[in-house]
């Protein structure tokens, strides 16, 4: 257990002050497929490029997994992607899961936007419960013991979600699909 600490905290730290729910909004919704399954470039606020593939699988989702060789190598998410009431159709909702327990209802889902720009290219805002505190007030939504924002419902997450993008929050992640 001792060995796995360090990716138990770096894990921890990934998600600290997400916007997440247990309660699977999206459950029997079919989500929208904007890509093409490939290889996904993904270059982060620092920098930093990491490589990912990118296939479609049922439902109209998608299993995204690191391809780097290292620690996270196989890892990856869940995706799925619905449009965001009120906002235009370039900008979706992403709802991502861990692939180690994607389908257990018990699995938390962490929701964001994705801006499309392309046909292959698209920009992630990722919603941190603290510093996006005044969207997340939107719904009544308050900081959580874990420093995130656990959503009830689907109209709360969707009306937080629409005050984050009207909010003017620019994208930190980029993806480029070769």
């Amino acid at each position: 257990m001792r060995k796995f600490a360090p990716l138990v905290l770096l894990a921890a730290a990934l998600v600290a002050g997400c916007w997440q729910s247990v309660s699977r909004p999206y459950r029997n919704a079919t989500s929208l497929q904007p890509f093409a399954a490939g290889r996904v470039t993904e270059t982060g606020p620092n920098r930093k490029v990491t490589h990912h593939a990118l296939r479609k699988i049922d439902r109209g989702r998608y299993r995204m997994t690191q391809t780097d060789r290292g620690q996270d190598f196989g890892q990856g998410f869940e995706l799925a992607f619905f449009p965001l009431p009120g906002a235009p159709e370039h900008v979706l909702i992403y709802q991502a899961a861990s692939l180690e327990h994607a389908a257990r209802d018990d699995n938390l889902r962490y929701y964001g936007l994705l801006v499309v720009t392309g046909p292959k290219s698209a920009q992630e805002i990722r919603p941190d419960c603290e510093k996006d505190a005044r969207a997340a007030l939107v719904s009544g939504t308050r900081l959580g013991g874990d420093s995130a924002c656990t959503f009830a419902d689907r109209a709360g997450l969707e009306k937080s979600l629409l005050a984050l993008w009207q909010s003017g929050r620019k994208p930190e992640y980029s993806y480029a699909l070769k």
